[in-house]
């Protein structure tokens, strides 16, 4: 008996000591996350440009790009693209559709820069910065072939001006926009070979799948998309995009939270419905904040294996 006791007082122990560890650690993050605001207004204010790091090169990021200091705060925060790119071959390519200042060019190309890559991106100041960023990427990568596109994708989302704050901006519909959207299928000459179709265009994402259907079609590649619904129209949009894909071979879903985390996999394209409408109600106020959108993967039955070999791993 005593031994059962001493047994439980020192799980106790553990319990407590689990305990302090978790409040050092919370304590730790609310110190950085307070650290890492006050030196991103001091950037903004002073309108400073990031020197964004990596192994064997660095790109400039705009002063009020969020990507250093989310990446300091959620270790996994756009991580899992670059970890995906290690399993992509030479004859392949990845389409950039969103590609911002090329950050997620960047991480890719880091981990593997014999795969071709697209980079679309129709916001002039954010295209300008994306070039520069390959040139300092192509100094070191010497191998890296990268074509640009200055384009908005999109099927019905067009007339739009571009808009937004924090390193990205996205379509605004409805206030005398110029910029008309192209499929995708007009935009790239290379139309085969694409293992890869990336989209994030915060909040119109569906549109962008809807225009590249014929691309998707041809080659099944696997996508990796935003899923961010502000308006009802949004919602609307992305499940119907998603029971589209569904309808042409798309059975196995993975959703990662907006900080880099899996949450689910799943060959239920219904419970991917349900998630949209959890942020939802969020979004209209109806119960409280969690996340704010997802990042979703789905693929085809042929690549269900290897992709639980890059999850497995990315974990």
């Amino acid at each position: 008996m005593r031994g059962q006791g001493r047994g439980r007082e020192r799980e106790r122990e553990r319990e407590r000591e689990r305990e302090r560890e978790r409040e050092r650690n919370n304590k730790s993050i609310l110190f950085l996350k307070i650290i890492t605001k006050i030196k991103r207004k001091l950037r903004i204010l002073f309108d400073i440009p990031v020197a964004y790091k990596y192994k064997k090169f660095s790109i400039e990021l705009p002063a009020n790009h969020l990507l250093p200091d989310s990446q300091k705060i959620h270790p996994r925060y756009d991580k899992f693209l670059p970890h995906l790119s290690k399993y992509l071959t030479n004859m392949e390519t990845m389409v950039d559709i969103g590609a911002n200042v090329g950050d997620t060019l960047a991480g890719m190309a880091e981990q593997n820069s014999t795969i071709n890559y697209i980079c679309i991106e129709p916001d002039d100041s954010f295209f300008d910065l994306l070039e520069k960023n390959i040139v300092r990427i192509k100094n070191s990568v010497k191998d890296l072939n990268v074509q640009t596109i200055k384009a908005l994708v999109g099927k019905n989302i067009s007339d739009v001006k571009l808009e937004g704050k924090n390193g990205t901006k996205h379509a605004v519909i409805g206030k005398n926009g110029f910029i008309r959207s192209q499929l995708l299928d007009q935009i790239i000459l290379i139309k085969k070979n694409i293992r890869l179709l990336k989209s994030d265009v915060d909040g119109f994402d569906y549109d962008v799948l809807d225009s590249s259907i014929s691309i998707i079609k041809k080659n099944k590649p696997i996508i990796f998309f935003e899923c961010q619904c502000n308006f009802k129209y949004q919602k609307i949009g992305y499940i119907n995009t998603l029971k589209q894909l569904a309808l042409i071979g798309y059975c196995y879903w993975i959703v990662f939270d907006n900080f880099g985390e899996v949450m689910i996999k799943t060959k239920d394209v219904s419970i991917i419905i349900q998630l949209i409408d959890y942020v939802w109600q969020q979004n209209i106020d109806k119960t409280t904040r969690t996340i704010y959108y997802y990042d979703i993967l789905v693929v085809q039955k042929n690549e269900i294996d290897f992709i639980d070999k890059v999850l497995k791993e990315y974990k």
